[in-house]
């Protein structure tokens, strides 16, 4: 990897699709609402805060929408072509690249915002997000649990200003939330998450349709 001047807290480690169903902590996805537009300069950002995983499928996608997305983020062209955004972590799991400052390759900056090129190219060529972006970006400020397969809130998600908590006892899921549930897991793993906070329950469990 490139020289970075901040530490990173971890890596965004992609989904593990392979198991056959995923558990979701409801009550902890109900404690924040997550609303982004785009980082302000001078907030922090999770596209420099967190190096992003991605599956050799994944990496794949990516490569093939390098063109569009560096129509956004200019400086993933060179003389030879395009730069090689990828660093590899262990067999079968590679880590996005960062500028110098900490930065997402696929991050740029436009009206003193960050967006991802990713996210841009992929509504640029009529592409769905899951086609695109990585799942671990996807679901963000969603992540699993240290140690186990459970879907919940990030320990850090409220240092982000896209982040904020919610009204204590509220069983209205984000639409954020259930949208990215849709978009990794498959229609209707999203309403059935936001079905079961309506009804009360504490954690559901999906079975992935992909």
């Amino acid at each position: 990897m490139r020289p970075n001047t901040r530490t990173k807290t971890k890596l965004k480690r992609p989904p593990q699709h392979q198991r056959a169903s995923v558990d979701v902590d409801i009550e902890s996805l109900l404690s924040i609402e997550n609303r982004c537009g785009g980082c302000a300069q001078g907030e922090r950002c999770c596209c420099s805060s967190f190096d992003v995983c991605v599956t050799p499928a994944e990496m794949k996608r990516i490569i093939k929408v390098l063109p569009s997305a560096a129509k956004f983020a200019s400086h993933l062209r060179t003389d030879g072509g395009y730069d090689n955004v990828f660093d590899e972590e262990e067999q079968g799991l590679h880590s996005i690249d960062t500028t110098e400052d900490g930065l997402c390759l696929f991050a740029y900056r436009s009206k003193r915002r960050i967006h991802c090129s990713l996210h841009s190219a992929a509504a640029a060529l009529g592409l769905p997000l899951a086609r695109v972006k990585p799942k671990v970006c996807l679901l963000w400020p969603l992540h699993f649990s240290e140690g186990e397969e459970v879907l919940s809130i990030h320990d850090d998600a409220l240092v982000f200003a896209c982040n904020s908590g919610t009204e204590k006892g509220s069983r209205e899921l984000c639409r954020g939330f259930v949208d990215a549930i849709e978009l990794v897991y498959g229609a209707g793993c999203g309403d059935q998450v936001r079905q079961a906070a309506e009804r009360g329950e504490r954690r559901t469990r999906l079975a992935p349709r992909h």
